[in-house]
């Protein structure tokens, strides 16, 4: 899923972060909804995934780690500008 995350993704992802930092629970609700959505169209139309297997524990298992990959490609994105 990484390699067919769009820059939109990334932002949308990177607004989750933010309200997250800023402690903003309504704001973490309504990303975390998009995040979600995001996944599962990544999932469905660019990684051959069937709908049944959306809720799989090896289908959340992956989408944990895809956040977190995600997550760290963006942290190290910030860094690096810092440099």
């Amino acid at each position: 899923m990484l390699d067919h995350t769009t820059i939109d993704d990334e932002t949308v992802f990177k607004n989750l972060i933010i309200a997250a930092l800023h402690d903003e629970s309504d704001s973490v609700k309504s990303h975390i909804v998009q995040v979600s959505s995001i996944m599962m169209n990544l999932a469905l139309t660019k990684c051959e995934v069937g709908m049944s297997m959306l809720a799989d524990p090896q289908f959340q298992a992956a989408a944990k780690i895809y956040g977190q990959q995600l997550g760290e490609k963006l942290m190290k994105k910030a860094f690096d500008k810092l440099n």
